[in-house]
């Protein structure tokens, strides 16, 4: 193989062609072109090499103390952090902050976890376990004509009209 086709087969391997088009294009048999290819560090998919690659940050400062990282020649994941105290005290000052809605009395609320559905302890017990004391004081705002608040969604749905449907013998769900 002449320097000139080693240059030709490093320039269309970048623009994405694969091993056995650029072979048959040079006259070359693929397992050359492959062997040439690995080891330029140009093997796996053609597609790979058309697109431009971001380059690897790599932090050589802790992101909270600023202290050197003694980064190791390692495969996986650079190291952010000096240590683990450093990492849970960085978490401790920026914590992310998720916004949800109650599910049962429908205020916005801010979370720590993505998975919020109540807003407190309370709503979640209401909403759970709702009691028949509970539809006594919902008639009773219903005689009054007063608006309902911490209404949970099956009664409101019975009130619009929306009604259970029971499910046919043969679409049953067992849980």
């Amino acid at each position: 193989m002449t320097n000139e086709q080693k240059e030709k087969i490093i320039e269309l391997r970048k623009l994405g062609i694969g091993y056995r088009s650029i072979a048959t294009a040079m006259d070359l048999s693929r397992d050359s072109v492959r062997n040439f290819c690995k080891s330029r560090g140009l093997d796996g998919y053609g597609t790979d090499y058309s697109k431009p690659k971001p380059e690897k940050v790599i932090r050589e400062h802790c992101k909270n103390c600023g202290k050197r990282i003694n980064q190791k020649k390692l495969k996986g994941r650079p190291k952010t952090y000096c240590s683990t105290e450093c990492k849970r005290e960085w978490e401790h000052k920026n914590p992310i902050i998720y916004k949800h809605v109650c599910y049962y009395c429908g205020t916005e609320f801010e979370n720590k976890s993505k998975s919020g559905n109540y807003c407190c302890r309370r709503c979640y017990i209401r909403d759970r376990f709702w009691r028949d004391e509970d539809i006594e004081e919902v008639i009773k705002h219903l005689k009054e004509r007063r608006p309902l608040q911490n209404v949970p969604i099956w009664i409101k749905d019975l009130m619009a009209g929306k009604e259970a449907q029971e499910p046919d013998e043969d679409s049953k769900e067992y849980y």
